[in-house]
């Protein structure tokens, strides 16, 4: 029983070795223009490997992001980097909370420890209520 096992199994890689070996040409590269290359198409070889200067700034170091606020009554949440306080100073950061608060559409904010900022702003977008905070720690350290 063993045996017949064996010889099934054998038959059938013979099988598929000789179907593969009938229709190679379709696995064969394509010669064309691309021939010489290796990596995926309009790729050049290592250019995710030298070095880019990416565009910084310290208001996007402090505020970091803006999402919608999980937390009852509020619209919109600001993630604002845990050391805020020791860039801008804890006047600095007490500034930064009023001028967010200023912002046009925003009528409330709360703090949620350290690092997120609930705002009501209603019908306001993610991409101004984050400009305009970066905004406003551009003005403090002005």
């Amino acid at each position: 029983m063993a045996q017949q096992a064996d010889e099934q199994r054998a038959g059938a890689l013979e099988d598929l070795v000789r179907g593969l070996g009938d229709q190679a040409h379709e696995f064969t590269p394509a010669l064309g223009e691309d021939a010489g290359r290796t990596g995926l198409p309009d790729r050049q070889p290592g250019e995710n490997l030298t070095a880019r200067t990416a565009p910084a700034s310290v208001a996007a170091t402090v505020v970091i992001d803006c999402g919608t606020s999980r937390r009852s009554g509020y619209s919109h949440v600001l993630w604002v980097s845990p050391s805020a306080e020791s860039i801008l100073g804890s006047h600095g950061l007490d500034k930064l909370s009023d001028a967010i608060g200023r912002l046009p559409g925003v009528s409330a904010y709360e703090w949620d420890g350290l690092d997120l900022m609930h705002l009501r702003a209603a019908g306001s977008r993610h991409s101004d209520l984050l400009e305009g905070a970066r905004a406003a720690v551009d003005q403090i350290l002005g």
